[in-house]
């Protein structure tokens, strides 16, 4: 039997028919595995950043390392007609860019090792002459939790590097992105620079530009207590950041905030999402939606002592009945937070995520009142109804 030859384009073609996500990854591995076989050195390139594409996008951001890592190798190795293809050069930045960019969020990796992807992809946008102020960006995302104030310094630089419309800057992302920080560091009209223009349809606004300032803001006022203000900003991150993994980010916020609000919410979105943290290598996700679960859980614990909940069984507390002590559920997100916490501090040598999750638990204690008006509302171990599980 004739083997079929290999044909990259069509293919390609194939894969883009498919949903977004799992069905799209798992075809992409197979095309590599396929073009890798043929020694097709332009769809072994290009399937290889179609495949972390979809993974930083659709799915788990680090997940996009291994074959960002293979893919300098094979371009430089590569024909000439390759090294010179305009599409591929623009590929094999933007793919190591991604490989830099998720490093920021795996504690996990020692900051020797992220530096030098750093100073890789600082040689690569000299060497070409493209993406010079993603490179800037890069650099806020190395200080964002190290020091802040030194990250807005690459915040500015970037903002005054002309854009390189051939490298795909995107002015929503980028404003988003310094709004997002200014918020952190409470410098809300320096935030509202950057604002504005995204309010007022200046340039269009990309799929997470709202949902990055909507979760910032968020957190700043749950930090402060602000429930009037942060309430309405939930709902709305709820609706259009709850989509795919990478939204782990924007719901973690909302957690919390049901948790002080409305628990019976909180614990829907809870049980229905926890599955995507589990197994999931980007730390910062997870630490968010440990956060927020500790704070639903911490808060719930006041007037409750145990919860009926359907959770996937690869969740380490997994119960067969169903029926789950809230004060262990709340010991073990916090544990869990403190310790990606811890990782990360020690990692960038700040403390900055001891302190983000300090801020967080001293949300957690009930007035007398409200302790009391629930309680009166639900006592014991019932069911939170269909809600609860997941449902709805």
């Amino acid at each position: 039997m004739q083997q079929e030859v290999f044909d990259g384009e069509k293919l390609s073609r194939i894969i883009e028919k498919l949903p977004k996500g799992k069905p799209r990854i798992d075809a992409y591995e197979e095309a590599i595995r396929l073009a890798d076989q043929a020694q097709d050195a332009y769809w072994r390139l290009g399937f290889r950043f179609s495949y972390a594409r979809e993974v930083y996008f659709q799915d788990d951001p680090p997940k996009c390392i291994g074959v960002a890592a293979e893919f300098g190798p094979i371009f430089e190795a590569a024909p000439p007609e390759i090294q010179r293809n305009r599409d591929l050069i623009d590929a094999y930045l933007m793919i190591t860019q991604l490989g830099v960019d998720v490093m920021q969020n795996l504690p996990q990796i020692p900051m020797a090792q992220y530096e030098a992807l750093l100073e890789q992809y600082d040689q690569l946008t000299r060497r070409y002459g493209i993406g010079r102020r993603t490179y800037f960006w890069q650099m806020m995302g190395r200080w964002e939790y190290a020091d802040p104030e030194r990250a807005l310094e690459y915040i500015e630089l970037a903002m005054q590097t002309p854009p390189d419309d051939h490298f795909g800057n995107c002015n929503a992302c980028e404003h988003s992105w310094a709004a997002k920080q200014y918020i952190r560091l409470s410098r809300l009209e320096e935030a509202q620079r950057y604002i504005q223009p995204l309010e007022t349809y200046r340039f269009s606004p990309c799929e997470n530009s709202f949902q990055n300032i909507w979760a910032a803001s968020l957190e700043y006022a749950l930090d402060r207590g602000d429930l009037e203000t942060a309430v309405p900003l939930a709902q709305k991150l709820y609706k259009k950041g709850n989509r795919n993994r990478t939204d782990l980010r924007f719901l973690g916020p909302v957690l919390r905030c049901w948790g002080m609000t409305n628990v019976d919410r909180g614990l829907s979105l809870f049980a229905k999402r926890l599955e995507w943290s589990i197994g999931m290598w980007d730390q910062k996700k997870v630490y968010d939606f440990d956060k927020g679960a500790c704070v639903l859980f911490r808060r719930l614990a006041g007037v409750r002592q145990t919860v009926k909940l359907e959770l996937p069984q690869a969740f380490p507390l997994w119960r067969e009945d169903g029926r789950y002590s809230v004060e262990e559920l709340a010991d073990w997100f916090q544990t869990q937070a403190e310790s990606i916490g811890r990782r990360f501090d020690r990692r960038n040598s700040s403390h900055y995520f001891e302190q983000d999750l300090e801020a967080a638990l001293k949300q957690c204690d009930l007035p007398d009142s409200e302790t009391e008006r629930r309680n009166q509302y639900d006592r014991g171990t019932d069911h939170f109804g269909p809600d609860a599980k997941g449902t709805s």
